[in-house]
């Protein structure tokens, strides 16, 4: 047992530094802000690879794929019906819905 934490830390570490590499992406930050809107986010990130309808929320959702060198990352944002942002992660549309995101 003394030899757990040992073991989680290393793990829990290799993990969040995935999602922290993409953290300063002019789209993520642009979701991040406090106002941030569809209009916002798209301009800040250019066309998405995709969007569909997410009537849980009244509202859409758009997916991205975020590059940095080799490496890519998923993420999504979703809106409501007057384009104000409900919902992001480092996962795509499909994902969040699945997880049941949106019904929360």
């Amino acid at each position: 047992m003394r030899y757990t934490p040992i073991l989680i830390v290393p793990f829990l570490t290799a993990c969040s530094v995935g999602f922290i590499k993409f953290d300063n992406d002019p789209l993520v930050r642009a979701t991040y802000a406090a106002d941030a809107t569809k209009s916002s986010v798209i301009a800040a990130g250019g066309k998405p690879d995709s969007e569909i309808n997410v009537p849980e929320i009244n509202g859409t959702c758009i997916n991205y794929t975020l590059k940095k060198g080799e490496e890519t990352m998923p993420f999504y944002v979703a809106f409501d019906k007057n384009g104000k942002r409900k919902h992001y992660g480092y996962i795509s549309c499909q994902q969040a819905r699945a997880k049941g995101v949106f019904s929360q």
